[in-house]
């Protein structure tokens, strides 16, 4: 009988164009299942909780995968760029993308953001989402048609770090959000457009922030699925 195993990645977005496995491209999930392939002699097929872009970062994406036998990850060797964190089995039923509950996700402004930028200003604008039960109009256009769901939780400091908490983000939704913070805090537009923007029924057409800025951090899954309780961690070398 098959098992279920789950994997927690860092990596350096710089080094791949994106999470999804793409023909001729070094991509995240590529890596991972030739390094995968290397070990066991067999691809297999590897699941991730979150698409990242080309040029997005990630300090806790998790992966799954299914094997009939207990691969020994700690022989595992993935690419410059790429970390594994932990690794753990996880319940029969788990999956990196469908278990889980929520994500975080952090941006730095100083990826694209110059002078002397209002934080108020963006904070305002953020507090505007405050009671919106949907967020239709910050996702870019893709075949998911679903309207990114409110917010849970955000935060933006005075150095310019956005760490924004959600049940689940659409294609390119912190990026968006990031990119029209930025205008807010250089004035170029008011604190009370990223509302009207965010109800709105058409995709999202405005200014979107740079990849390299974004970093997912962490994905949230439910107690009895968590499947890093107790998992083997590795050292993981600071960014």
């Amino acid at each position: 009988m098959k098992e279920t195993f789950a994997l927690l990645l860092a990596y350096d977005g710089a080094a791949f164009r994106g999470w999804q496995k793409q023909p001729g491209m070094p991509t995240v999930q590529g890596a991972l299942e030739d390094a995968l392939r290397a070990m066991l002699g067999k691809r297999y097929a590897v699941h991730g909780a979150s698409r990242t872009d080309a040029g997005v970062h990630a300090l806790g994406q998790v992966a799954s995968l299914q094997s009939g036998r207990s691969p020994d990850f700690d022989r595992l060797q993935l690419p410059h760029g790429l970390r594994l964190r932990r690794f753990g089995a996880a319940p029969r039923s788990f999956h990196a993308r469908s278990s889980a509950i929520g994500k975080r996700y952090r941006y730095r402004f100083d990826a694209f953001v110059r002078g002397a930028p209002d934080w108020d200003r963006a904070r305002a604008a953020m507090r505007g989402l405050d009671g919106l039960p949907q967020l239709p109009g910050l996702g870019s256009p893709a075949t998911d048609r679903r309207p990114a769901p409110p917010l849970t939780a955000w935060t933006l400091a005075d150095d310019g770090i956005l760490e924004v908490s959600g049940t689940a983000f659409r294609k390119h939704q912190v990026r968006n959000l990031a990119g029209h913070l930025g205008a807010v805090a250089l004035g170029l537009a008011p604190p009370e457009s990223l509302r009207d923007l965010a109800v709105r029924a058409r995709p999202w057409m405005g200014a979107r922030a740079p990849a390299d800025g974004l970093t997912l951090v962490e994905v949230l899954y439910p107690p009895g699925l968590d499947p890093f309780s107790g998992a083997a961690e590795r050292d993981l070398p600071p960014r």
